[in-house]
């Protein structure tokens, strides 16, 4: 009797537990109530809380020099010291000394304008004792005819590659090397066109360092032979200097670029209802030049460093020295085209770091890539612009979370 009832029990809840798979859904308990419902917004930057700061990448430590013909209404002229050479190699454990026959002194090109034809990179003799503290003023006496090493034509068909040149018979006294130089050869560059360009040139920063080589004879009296020998040296310093004047900076203004590099800190203050609970769709940072940007056109793709403005999340808001997101795929990025009037930059996957749990500050460092050897100083309007329109800019679309209906 008992296995009787235990039967008919449990083939009551069986049947009650049926699925119905014939008839509509019914799910009024579980299923969210309304449709999803896309939002839009515009915040403004803080007010008052964006600044630049200035002095990160110094001249020196750039991938690439710069060197233009008054591209932007200066020149810049690079700079670059050779590691010594001594005055005998090492043979069979002997120092022996050699005769030059020949010297080639090479450099790697990595951007130009690929429309402007007519370029030659000109090389002058110059002081080995330059530093970072070098100005422009202080080496422009070397830029003399007198000085002139040699002219280094940049065909009209090399985009980017090796440029050189090779000096032998009477052109070797433009390179011989005193005892006041300590074995040093020093070459100063600058660019000749017929219209204002510039051109990058590789630099020890860059993994694409210039190279001064000898070519030499030893004489081994012990062999009655002669041996070649290649004496290969590599910059061991680099720099650019610039005759543009002294950068005033203007507390309204937001700049990047130049050497040594600017960076800008902006903020921004999420409301509630998005920091706490929102999906976002879209989003986007844009900010606004005070002036169309100026820069080297008509790169072509053959620019390995295209000039961008980057957003980088802030991980922890500590003023200039804040520490910033790595995660390439936190970091938004645009190419800065020359002439452009506004600057737009996808930040969803930025965005996402601010909402949430454990957010990041809603904050980014905006810079120029690549820092300190780009073309452009481009200078954007702040939070303090009097008309709100101009001002930093961070442009959502999001979902709410979907309000469930409660049992």
């Amino acid at each position: 009797m008992r296995w009787s009832f235990g039967v008919i029990v449990a083939a009551t809840i069986l049947c009650a537990c049926q699925e119905k798979l014939t008839s509509p859904a019914d799910c009024p308990a579980l299923c969210p109530g309304g449709t999803p419902q896309v939002f839009d917004t515009v915040l403004t930057a803080v007010a008052g809380a964006d600044s630049t700061y200035t002095g990160y990448v110094q001249a020196h430590q750039a991938a690439a020099m710069p060197v233009t013909n008054g591209l932007e209404g200066f020149e810049q002229r690079g700079l670059v010291r050779f590691l010594a050479r001594g005055d005998s190699v090492t043979l069979r454990d002997t120092l022996r000394g050699y005769t030059i026959d020949s010297v080639s002194l090479s450099f790697t090109l990595v951007t130009r304008d690929t429309t402007t034809t007519g370029l030659e990179l000109l090389l002058y003799r110059v002081g080995p004792r330059f530093d970072s503290t070098t100005t422009y003023t202080d080496v422009a006496p070397a830029f003399v005819p007198e000085s002139l090493v040699a002219v280094v034509p940049i065909a009209d068909t090399v985009n980017s590659g090796i440029l050189r040149t090779v000096l032998q018979g009477a052109d070797l006294s433009k390179v011989q090397l005193s005892p006041a130089d300590s074995g040093n050869l020093a070459i100063g560059l600058r660019l000749s066109a017929p219209t204002f360009t510039g051109v990058r040139i590789g630099a020890l920063a860059g993994n694409s360092s210039p190279v001064f080589t000898t070519y030499a004879t030893l004489d081994v009296p012990d062999t009655g032979t002669a041996k070649l020998r290649n004496i290969a040296l590599t910059a061991g310093a680099n720099t650019t200097v610039s005759e543009a004047p002294p950068l005033v900076m203007d507390t309204t203004l937001l700049a990047v670029g130049g050497a040594p590099s600017s960076r800008s800190l902006i903020r921004f203050d999420l409301p509630p209802r998005i920091r706490d609970s929102a999906t976002i769709v879209r989003a986007s940072i844009e900010l606004t030049p005070v002036a169309p940007i100026i820069g080297l056109p008509n790169t072509n793709g053959s620019d390995t460093l295209p000039t961008a403005v980057v957003a980088k999340p802030l991980l922890a808001d500590v003023g200039a020295k804040s520490p910033v997101s790595i995660d390439p795929r936190r970091i938004p990025k645009d190419t800065l085209d020359v002439g452009a009037t506004g600057v737009s930059l996808e930040a969803v996957r930025l965005v996402e770091l601010w909402i949430g749990f454990a957010p990041r500050p809603s904050s980014i460092m905006l810079s120029l890539e690549p820092e300190a050897s780009s073309f452009s100083h481009p200078v954007f309007y702040s939070s303090r612009a009097l008309d709100p329109a101009l001002r930093p800019r961070l442009r959502l679309s999001y979902l709410l979370r979907f309000p469930f209906e409660g049992p």
